[in-house]
């Protein structure tokens, strides 16, 4: 998937739904993952709300393009770094917490008519290397 124009920045803006049957989980998929998302083109704000059986959990982070962002979730530490690449969105993040270390590195695209976004990680774990992809929807 491409966006609207080989070197037109990826916009994330919108409130996005998580598609269960089009992503690929490799420990198991949440019962719902919601995305709002509001991107300037240099920042980024993010509001998840994933829902398990144990209940919703919610996290908030601020991003900036070019930069490397620190964001704090509980007893978690997240830094992340963005960078454009043509008509992707290139995210590295390292997650300090109870369970040690983790570290994600994904490529974030959007379709072209920009209601699909998809997001292919590699994650790097205690437990292992695992790969994921989330397919989310746009909902407004």
């Amino acid at each position: 998937m491409t966006a609207t124009g080989a070197d037109k920045p990826v916009n994330l803006s919108g409130k996005w739904t998580l598609d269960k049957d089009k992503s690929e989980f490799a420990r198991g998929a949440p019962d719902s993952m919601t995305a709002v998302i509001a991107d300037d083109g240099k920042k980024i704000h993010l509001t998840e709300t994933v829902g398990s059986p144990e209940g919703e959990r919610v996290v908030e982070m601020n991003m900036e393009r070019d930069a490397e962002s620190v964001n704090h979730s509980g007893d978690m530490e997240m830094r992340t770094k963005l960078r454009q690449d043509g008509a992707r969105l290139l995210e590295e993040t390292h997650v300090s917490g109870p369970r040690g270390e983790l570290t994600r590195k994904s490529t974030i695209t959007l379709s072209a008519d920009g209601k699909t976004m998809i997001m292919d990680s590699d994650y790097e774990s205690p437990d292992g290397a695992f790969h994921e992809k989330i397919v989310l929807e746009r909902v407004d």
